[in-house]
């Protein structure tokens, strides 16, 4: 007997879901999923374009999703992972997609089903997903969440995050600062970007800062709204940057450090480039070479080396350093979606061990009267305040001169804390 012909999979979607499917079951950042399925064949930028929307915009919003799709499934664990995965992709853009015909969405959905042979999905997948195009309006009314629910629970729903995340920032943080975290989160941050070392600068920098959708300005760093898009890209690059993460280092006053300053969690330099703005002196380590490589080829003047913060010694002794801790990422939430669907609680802990192990180190490796400057990416006392009050109780000559956080009610959909250490 022939096998039914199915339509292959429109690039958009067979990308979408490919990421997906390597972050959630593989464990991938979504970012290097994304680059891997984009670079699978060649694709068109409006299909690579649609792609990124689906993939980052589930994310964001896959705990509303699986709610919906549970009022019409009796059991959705029966449903093959991947097939869960499509269905919920297909409502995404029922749901949130105004420019995609709901009609279209079900027809490669359905199609697709048909790929489980035996499965018998075809059915199923029509059924439901016509249902969910019938919701309308009643899919965007945070009451159609409500149903049966706690407080609690209706924040896990609505706000699409798991239920011991949303305990702990109610908990730690009182629920109207909670509220704003929580919806903060579920859009695209702000576009950042710094064009220190852009080789048009000069001509770029006035012409942007004349623009009245502007953000935010601090240096040679600006923040647009999400989604801002450049008419005519210049030749090169800029170079993409957290604007929050700007505010940070900004609120510790690096101007005032003791140099040479070692970055001693640098990345791909985003921190390291501010600091050569300031016309500081600095050396940068990470564990990872591929960072390193990608941080030289930016900025190449600075001397880097492949280094553990927490155990390694710098090459020559630092009158300040700059720590940017590996943490949770919870403030992040809105550029790292995947990270909220990742996490447990028991991450937390191990971390702290980890950045606890860091500031020791640091702290050895410094010159005498020197700078310890702390920055996270996460909304977790433990990791934040907490962890701070525990360095200087186990270190007495350790005292905190400056502590900061992204304000609450910040437009730009991202949070750090900061905080400047003196010896």
């Amino acid at each position: 007997m022939k096998a039914p012909y199915i339509k292959p999979l429109p690039p958009a979607r067979r990308v979408a879901l490919e990421a997906l499917f390597r972050c959630l079951m593989d464990k991938q950042d979504i970012q290097a999923a994304l680059d891997v399925a984009l670079s699978s064949g060649q694709i068109d930028p409006r299909d690579a374009g649609l792609a990124t929307e689906l993939t980052y915009g589930y994310m964001r919003l896959k705990g509303r999703i699986e709610y919906v799709l549970s009022r019409f499934l009796k059991d959705p664990g029966k449903l093959n992972p991947k097939m869960r995965l499509a269905m919920g992709v297909a409502a995404y853009e029922i749901l949130f997609l105004d420019k995609v015909p709901a009609y279209a969405s079900v027809d490669w959905a359905v199609e697709f089903s048909k790929s489980k042979p035996g499965a018998r999905l075809a059915g199923l997948f029509n059924a439901v997903l016509r249902r969910v195009s019938e919701l309308g309006e009643a899919a965007h009314d945070p009451d159609y969440y409500r149903k049966d629910a706690s407080l609690p629970e209706f924040f896990k729903r609505w706000y699409s995050c798991p239920q011991w995340l949303v305990d702990m920032w109610w908990r730690e943080y009182g629920e109207e600062a909670a509220i704003h975290y929580l919806e903060a989160q579920l859009h695209p941050p702000a576009l950042g970007f710094n064009l220190f070392g852009h080789p048009e600068a000069d001509e770029i920098y006035p012409e942007i800062a004349g623009w009245p959708e502007i953000l935010d300005i601090e240096g040679y760093s600006f923040a647009l709204p999400a989604g801002t898009a450049f008419e005519d890209e210049p030749d090169q690059p800029m170079a993409r940057q957290s604007f929050a993460a700007r505010q940070a280092i900004e609120a510790l006053s690096p101007e005032s450090w003791p140099t040479p300053v070692w970055d001693a969690c640098a990345g791909r330099g985003g921190k390291t480039r501010i600091l050569l703005e300031k016309g500081l002196d600095v050396f940068a380590s990470d564990p990872h070479k591929g960072r390193l490589a990608a941080l030289t080829r930016e900025l190449s003047e600075v001397e880097t080396f492949v280094a553990n913060a927490a155990t390694d010694s710098p090459p020559r002794q630092p009158g300040s350093i700059l720590l940017d801790l590996p943490c949770s990422g919870l403030g992040v939430l809105s550029r790292r979606p995947d990270t909220k669907w990742k996490r447990k609680p028991s991450d937390l802990v191990d971390l702290t061990k980890l950045q606890m192990e860091i500031l020791q180190n640091a702290l050895d490796s410094l010159q005498p009267g020197g700078r310890i400057a702390v920055i996270t990416c996460t909304l977790n006392p433990e990791e934040n305040e907490k962890l701070i009050e525990q360095f200087i109780e186990h270190n007495p000559k350790v005292a905190l001169k400056t502590e900061w956080t992204t304000p609450e009610d910040s437009p730009l959909g991202e949070f750090f804390y900061a905080a400047l250490l003196t010896t």
